[in-house]
């Protein structure tokens, strides 16, 4: 077997390993193997390791497809380390000139929901509040995962329901402070009284 057929199996094993761990559609992971398979024909993996080539890839191909997984969920499922995938990332940007949408926090808000066991009204209340602060204000430079926190915290926080920080920000992934910092912002912003 030549070394190309050695490095595309290891590489498609890799991506479906992963991409059926994180149950991911089946077009999402098509999109990553084209995407792999044009930065192999480029020779950009030269230095760089098949597996964080593929995490980059399926990531990238995520955000496209607006399939709400972070690069950390990609991690956990590799044995690779983030500064690896993420120049891996941005030569993939870089060098194939791709255009990378941003994530819609939005988007990220039922999966959270599920995960705290919070009801309908909640995730409703939420998804009405990050709209109304997309619709006024510029989200660009701002880790979408803390908005949700900050939303999630803040309709919580009105509806009385028993909830900590710590809890939503380890559901979401992020701290307490900037839990605290977009949960201020939201209620400044939008002039929410609580």
């Amino acid at each position: 077997m030549t070394w190309d057929k050695r490095n595309m199996l290891i590489a498609t094993t890799e991506l479906k390993r992963i991409g059926s761990n994180l149950n991911l559609p089946i077009h999402v992971k098509k999109a990553a193997i084209r995407l792999y398979i044009e930065a192999f024909k480029r020779k950009l993996l030269r230095g760089r390791s098949i597996n964080g080539m593929v995490a980059a890839c399926l990531y990238f191909a995520c955000r496209e497809r607006r399939i709400p997984r972070t690069l950390q969920e990609i991690l956990d499922e590799t044995s690779i380390n983030a500064k690896n995938v993420r120049r891996c990332y941005r030569t993939l940007i870089r060098e194939l000139n791709l255009k990378v949408p941003s994530t819609d926090p939005i988007s990220l808000i039922p999966r959270y929901i599920a995960e705290l066991g919070l009801d309908a009204e909640t995730e409703k209340t939420a998804i009405k509040i990050l709209q109304s602060f997309i619709s006024k204000y510029s989200t660009s430079g701002k880790d979408p995962k803390g908005l949700c926190a900050g939303a999630l915290y803040l309709v919580c926080k009105k509806k009385d329901k028993r909830i900590s920080q710590k809890e939503i920000a380890n559901v979401v992934g992020v701290t307490e402070v900037t839990l605290r910092s977009r949960y201020k912002e939201l209620i400044n912003k939008l002039n929410i009284k609580i």
